[in-house]
């Protein structure tokens, strides 16, 4: 697998926000806007990963297999203070395992599908697809997430790193990235002062 080179050193502090755009701006105010701007001020590398959503219901898949895959311009994203690295992905609603059948292998699909029918999977469980990317279990608002080869390269570099998480929303695409980050053995800090919800924000 080709890593991507997105920061310096283990010195360096990390944030990673997650989905703050201006799609989802009914759920958080101009403030949280302006006090997140500053707050960026205090790190030394911010990544955005952003919900691609809006791309339509049949987006294409290049962010998902694609290593370095283009950003969609679209307006739909803030810029922030030491910005390095944009990384689309896409949430997923109640799916099952059946859902990713013919990305996994036939012996790793049955396993699969008999623990989830067994409900024996816990959160942050994962699974490698035949493709590069990985599955994984969330059993919450969405029951499962894809991430794709950019997300999982970024991810698996900030193994043993400390990381802080914000961004929203909580219980749903947030909660998808702590899990999966967690799980993937990154040290995650998460300041609830920038994580809004589906109903509400924590600054006003």
């Amino acid at each position: 697998m080709r890593y991507i080179k997105t920061f310096e050193s283990h010195n360096e502090s990390i944030l990673v926000i997650v989905d703050v755009q201006k799609s989802f701006r009914k759920f958080f105010t101009e403030m949280y806007i302006h006090e997140l701007k500053k707050y960026c001020q205090s790190f030394t590398n911010v990544y955005q990963i952003f919900d691609n959503h809006v791309d339509g219901k049949n987006v294409d898949a290049d962010y998902l297999y694609d290593e370095n895959p283009k950003i969609p311009v679209n307006g739909d994203l803030y810029t922030f203070a030491n910005q390095k690295l944009l990384i689309e992905k896409r949430y997923l609603y109640n799916v099952d395992v059946t859902f990713f059948k013919k990305i996994l292998d036939k012996d790793l699909y049955k396993q699969i599908k008999e623990k989830e029918d067994s409900k024996l999977l816990k959160p942050g469980d994962y699974f490698n697809t035949k493709y590069g990317t990985i599955i994984v279990y969330i059993s919450n608002k969405h029951n499962w997430m894809h991430v794709g080869k950019k997300l999982l390269n970024f991810l698996l570099q900030l193994k043993g790193k400390e990381v802080t998480m914000i961004g929203g929303a909580n219980l749903e695409c947030f909660t998808d990235l702590t899990i999966t980050a967690r799980s993937l053995g990154v040290i995650v800090k998460e300041n609830y002062k920038f994580v809004y919800s589906a109903t509400s924000c924590p600054i006003k």
